[in-house]
């Protein structure tokens, strides 16, 4: 009886976790909308799941912010620009952070392998995903954040970037070069164990003015909307 029990927790576990994974891929991929109200029965069915690990599902991605429960049921956030404004101070103070903890602990190794790939980067086709630029892009912050040997700030950091997930996507577009070259500046700073310059690169490298985010929330319905008629 108690093996029996034991294999159907792990059973539900999983369900829960499949669940979790796909929702999560549906909300990175901008197949939910801003302010959509989720339709617990029919998501159920599209995922191919029974309503219990669904509830898990959702009830894990309230926890990290990605959906909403006000008492009548899960939605999708709306990309309120106070709430996109705090989000883009909190990643700011983050990542300059990292950047300055970066300069103390990380190694040369570590720097001449982050080096290495920025390079290899650069060298992408021209006609890259946008998808991919941002793969790259998450990856050089994450490996600062992981380099500054702080478990918090870079699990802040992640949870973060996929709140914001939407507006680095639409704001990554026509700025490759541009990226790529504030990319290199940061790295030559930390190189250099320059704290306060290594901050004031990624400070200058991320959006932080009302007027970037006011525009991209702007360009970001318009993209999503634009998908959803299609």
């Amino acid at each position: 009886m108690a093996a029996s029990k034991e294999s159907a927790d792990v059973r539900s576990v999983s369900s829960s976790q499949r669940a979790y994974d796909e929702l999560r891929e549906l909300l990175m991929r901008f197949a939910l909308l801003p302010n959509q109200k989720i339709n617990e029965v029919m998501l159920a069915a599209q995922l191919h799941t029974s309503r219990t690990p669904l509830r898990e599902a959702l009830n894990r991605l309230v926890a990290e912010g990605l959906l909403n429960n006000q008492g009548r049921g899960f939605s999708v956030p709306d990309l309120k620009p106070e709430v996109v404004r705090d989000l883009f101070e909190a990643r700011l103070e983050i990542e300059c952070s990292t950047a300055r903890l970066a300069c103390e602990r990380a190694s040369d190794e570590d720097l001449k392998a982050l080096s290495d790939f920025l390079t290899e980067s650069a060298s992408e086709s021209p006609n890259v995903s946008v998808d991919r630029l941002i793969e790259l892009d998450i990856r050089f912050h994450d490996t600062i954040a992981r380099l500054s040997q702080n478990q918090v700030l870079r699990s802040l950091l992640s949870n973060l970037n996929d709140r914001i997930h939407l507006i680095r996507w639409i704001a990554m577009e026509g700025r490759r070069d541009n990226t790529q070259a504030q990319h290199r500046k940061i790295l030559e700073r930390i190189e250099a164990r320059d704290k306060e310059g290594a901050a004031a690169a990624m400070r200058r490298h991320i959006i932080h003015r009302n007027d970037d985010i006011l525009a991209a929330i702007k360009a970001a319905y318009g993209h999503v909307y634009t998908l959803s008629a299609v």
